[in-house]
């Protein structure tokens, strides 16, 4: 919602589009505050979160033709962990997507976006988000582990680069009894793949993992955005484990 700052549209806006789409429900995920501030130009600050909750819970009073959840996107960063526990355990989710846009001891504001690092390989590199990625899902807070290989440029494949950090992201997944989405949001980008992309799915059909789909919209417009494409080729692979969640527990799709 227009709450995380870097987002357009109102929360019927998106609502509507879902409807329009087909989904059965729709999720709002805003950026979870984090503390001193951090990040502040792309989250909720701290209190705003009554105001998110208010209008997800007004637009359920309107809307009866769709389900409508509530969420939150989760940063894991390392030294936040106990404070994310409080705040999970303070409000009433239906889900938690963990995200990892930061790495504590990266330069550049630890931006994963704009790493740049002359010394070290990709391999290098994406071995550090890895570890991070698979501590934060350790920690067994999160219900989802969201846009997985967000850190990739075009043309990069974590899948070729670093395979065996990938069996063992998602084997800590499983263990930890997530699912993992497969975002959309970068077919809309000059990435042009999924997060993780397409070829991650024969690894996730190994490892047996729930997965869901989201779009990742931060406009009414990006609502569903390639989905019917998205399903093919998930079916393509033979997966068919698609979850929901209502109060932090999973559901088989119907």
């Amino acid at each position: 919602t227009r709450l995380c700052k870097h987002a357009r549209g109102e929360i019927y806006d998106f609502i509507e589009a879902g409807i329009l789409a087909g989904l059965e429900e729709i999720v709002f995920t805003d950026h979870m505050p984090l503390p001193d501030n951090f990040d502040l130009q792309h989250r909720m600050a701290l209190d705003e979160m009554e105001t998110y909750l208010k209008l997800i819970e007004k637009a359920r009073l309107k809307y009866d033709e769709i389900i409508i959840r509530t969420g939150i996107e989760a940063d894991y960063y390392r030294g936040f962990e106990e404070y994310i526990y409080q705040y999970l355990n303070e409000f009433d989710f239906d889900l938690v997507i963990m995200s990892i846009h930061f790495l504590r001891h990266w330069p550049e504001e630890n931006w994963v976006y704009k790493y740049n690092f002359p010394g070290k390989t990709k391999t290098e590199i994406f071995k550090e988000y890895s570890k991070t990625l698979i501590n934060g899902i350790n920690t067994g807070l999160f219900d989802i582990l969201g846009h997985a290989d967000v850190i990739k440029k075009p043309g990069d494949s974590l899948v070729d680069i670093i395979p065996g950090e990938v069996q063992k992201i998602l084997q800590a997944t499983k263990m930890n009894h997530m699912a993992i989405e497969i975002n959309t949001s970068g077919l809309r980008k000059d990435i042009l793949s999924t997060y993780p992309g397409f070829d991650w799915l024969p690894l996730i059909k190994t490892f047996n993992l729930p997965i869901t789909v989201g779009s990742d919209a931060h406009k009414p417009a990006h609502v569903a955005y390639k989905f019917n494409d998205v399903y093919e080729c998930i079916s393509k692979n033979e997966i068919n484990k698609f979850v929901t969640f209502e109060k932090r527990i999973m559901k088989t799709a119907a």
